[in-house]
């Protein structure tokens, strides 16, 4: 790989990962260690929307993809007919399934190769981010109690 290749948000999209993936498994135990289900709940998912906000952020600067825009452009052309006719109900379906499945990181993926000009990409990664963070608590807590039968 050439070095010139490499931005500035390449590298800052890496250290946000990896501070995700640490952070991540420290912060399910620290919320699933208090005693109010409420701010567990807040905090896995201040957690997970801060991650998946920045990531996003990172992942929508022109220079991140740099083949990006001529897949765009190409897009551009084909849903241009599309656009006047329907709206994005499908792809913001799909960001949000995946969202709830996969977490912040494949929902910031997601909505900025599915959503990339679509206005309300943050509140779709934000709404997605609540039923994840439903999904992990339950699981986590669930799977907490198993072990703990005594």
């Amino acid at each position: 790989m050439n070095i010139k290749k490499i931005h500035w948000a390449h590298l800052t999209a890496v250290i946000i990962l990896v501070g995700y993936f640490l952070l991540s498994k420290i912060m399910i135990v620290y919320a699933l260690s208090l005693k109010n289900l409420f701010y567990s709940f807040l905090a896995l998912y201040l957690f997970g929307a801060f991650f998946g906000v920045c990531l996003l952020n990172i992942l929508s600067h022109k220079k991140f993809f740099f083949i990006g825009r001529e897949i765009e452009k190409e897009e551009m052309k084909k849903e241009k007919r599309l656009l006047n006719k329907h709206l994005h109900h499908g792809k913001i379906a799909a960001t949000f399934i995946i969202g709830v499945i996969g977490g912040p990181v494949f929902s910031a993926i997601t909505t900025r190769i599915l959503l990339n000009n679509f206005s309300f990409k943050y509140l779709v990664i934000l709404f997605s981010n609540v039923f994840a963070t439903l999904i992990t608590m339950g699981a986590v807590s669930g799977f907490i109690r198993l072990v703990n039968i005594r």
